[in-house]
């Protein structure tokens, strides 16, 4: 059984997904759900300007979950560089995983480490470490 969200306004960025009571760290928050597309697809979605936001979570080189089709909640999961959740990917799923514990009312975060050599997307997570992207640092 999965903890209770609720989906309200952040102040990251638009929508945020929230705990409703606590959550203990290394609890397993939600599977990311959605459409499993191949990558050329996931590509096309990603750059389609008419999506509100990329909802597509990569399982590896060759397919994708967008989540925008057929997800739950997890899709308001927004970026932090200090994130308070993680990705645990089992086979070919993927599960949001606090890793500390979490308050209720407070925001679930993950870090996007988009990938860092691509093209550079601003971060407004406002946490004390932000590395002012949403890229992964390079190696």
């Amino acid at each position: 059984m999965y903890p209770e969200l609720r989906v309200s306004p952040s102040q990251i960025h638009g929508q945020g997904c929230y705990a409703v009571d606590a959550i203990a760290a290394g609890a397993r928050v939600r599977e990311y759900v959605g459409e499993r597309i191949p990558a050329a697809e996931a590509i096309r979605r990603e750059a389609d300007p008419n999506r509100p936001a990329i909802f597509t979570l990569w399982l590896d080189e060759e397919q994708a979950i967008d989540g925008w089709v057929g997800g739950n909640e997890s899709i308001y999961v927004n970026h932090c560089c200090e994130p308070n959740c993680e990705w645990d990917f089992d086979e070919e799923q993927a599960y949001i995983v606090a890793l500390r514990d979490i308050a209720a009312g407070e925001e679930l975060t993950i870090d996007y480490a988009y990938d860092a050599t691509g093209p550079l997307e601003r971060c407004g997570c406002g946490a004390n470490g932000c590395r002012g992207m949403l890229n992964a640092l390079p190696d």
